[in-house]
């Protein structure tokens, strides 16, 4: 089996979106590659009620995981969360506990795309995956599980 490696460039924006926190929350994620001023992917999802800080790792970890599907070989990831981007370059120790996995899982995407980069940019250059990331907050998630009342009738 021969498998297609990408040599394209890519250039992903993430961003995390927390409407409280924790609340409603949304990623947002666009990936363009050099030369295109238009994505070629654009995810914008809700992901429940969390913190930011988490849906900053799940819009990470979502751009990895679409990186890694394409085989790419040559990627600039862009974030502007100056606390994800340090405890992933373990700048900043990790206080909370339910964060560790989600490093974890960023390290091991980031392990399958050896000429990755992650770079940390202003909030005014990551508008379009902010824009995603609350597009997604805003939108009110189900409940997971659905109610239902029963009533009883007499039947004479």
């Amino acid at each position: 089996m021969d498998i297609k490696i990408h040599h394209t460039k890519y250039t992903a924006f993430v961003d995390g979106s927390s409407r409280g926190n924790p609340g409603s929350a949304g990623i947002g994620v666009a990936i363009f590659t050099a030369g295109r001023s238009e994505p070629v992917a654009e995810i914008s999802r809700n992901i429940g009620t969390t913190t930011n800080n988490v849906a900053e790792y799940e819009a990470l970890i979502t751009a990895l995981r679409w990186l890694v599907d394409q085989r790419a070989e040559n990627a600039v990831i862009k974030i502007d969360s100056e606390l994800v981007y340090k405890q992933l370059n373990a700048e900043y120790r990790i206080k909370t506990k339910h964060i560790l996995p989600l490093v974890d899982r960023a390290h091991n995407l980031l392990n399958l795309l050896p000429g990755a980069t992650i770079v940390l940019i202003p909030r005014e250059e990551n508008k379009y995956a902010d824009r995603l990331a609350q597009k997604a907050s805003k939108i009110k998630k189900p409940p997971k599980t659905t109610k239902i009342k029963f009533t009883q009738e007499k039947i004479s």
